[in-house]
């Protein structure tokens, strides 16, 4: 196994941060009841009412412009990656090829918004499926659900992180990606509970 360079924790980092703040800033939405209008049930049988079209198109927005800031090319963040890394070079503001560069990174970052909405949905179906009630846990398994609440997302994002990072899909990194995003889940999770954005676990 090939050791981790400086490069790419700094490209972990640069996913990471917007979907913090993204989700971060979802919580908050949906405590304020904030865009209503789009608080429409996706599917309220298959996934109950709490996964809306609200969620599923403010988060990979948000993401997107939040990742855009963070790794915008030559910027604070990726002026640390080395000249290997074409994120490191930065892009003069005449050149024709800026659009397309930012609509890039813009679209990684909701790409990154999207499959951490859709890979929440196979948990919620198969609670619905075993009659657990929407916000609810399982008594009887607890810890699985607790387990899946805080990696079925990481793993959506670590599949498109996989992809987008290298040439090729590199699996290294997308496992490291997946731990790390999964401990900020719990550690993040357990933030908005203490600070009663978020009412349970």
């Amino acid at each position: 196994m090939a050791p981790i360079s400086q490069d790419q924790i700094t490209l972990i980092i640069g996913g990471l941060i917007p979907l913090i703040v993204s989700n971060v800033l979802h919580m908050i939405l949906v405590k304020r009841d904030g865009l209503a209008s789009l608080k429409q049930p996706l599917h309220r049988v298959w996934f109950g009412p709490n996964k809306t079209l609200r969620g599923l198109i403010f988060v990979p927005l948000v993401n997107g412009f939040v990742y855009l800031c963070v790794n915008w090319p030559g910027g604070l963040l990726l002026s640390h990656l080395s000249g290997s890394y074409h994120w490191a070079t930065p892009i003069p503001m005449g050149n024709l090829n800026l659009l397309n560069v930012l609509l890039h990174q813009f679209g990684v970052g909701a790409a990154f918004g999207l499959f951490y909405m859709v890979f929440e949905l196979p948990n919620s179906w198969i609670k619905r499926r075993l009659g657990i009630a929407p916000g609810e846990q399982s008594l009887r398994y607890k810890w699985i659900f607790t387990l899946m609440d805080k990696t079925d997302s990481a793993l959506g994002v670590s599949i498109i992180f996989g992809f987008t990072v290298e040439h090729q899909f590199n699996l290294q990194l997308a496992c490291v990606f997946f731990v790390c995003a999964a401990l900020l889940h719990f550690l993040v999770s357990g933030l908005l509970v203490i600070s009663k954005i978020k009412k349970s676990f």
